[in-house]
């Protein structure tokens, strides 16, 4: 049985292979190397502390004040 990651490669040389006489795959597949060669495709980083909204609640329903 084959795993998904070598199914999704399966189905990717297949439209490779479909799209092999089209300029415009060419011109793509080009386009993507040059941004490669040039490191504008990798992913943003975010640097963005995750909202701990859980924690948030439970600390302010533990410590209210009665006088507040």
């Amino acid at each position: 049985m084959n795993s998904i990651a070598e199914k999704i490669q399966e189905t990717i040389n297949a439209e490779e292979l479909k799209n092999l006489g089209d300029n415009k795959f060419k011109e793509l597949q080009q386009l993507i190397e040059t941004m490669r060669e040039l490191g504008m495709d990798r992913k943003p980083e975010y640097t963005f502390p995750l909202t701990d909204t859980i924690g948030k609640t439970c600390y302010s329903s533990l410590n209210k004040h009665p006088n507040r």
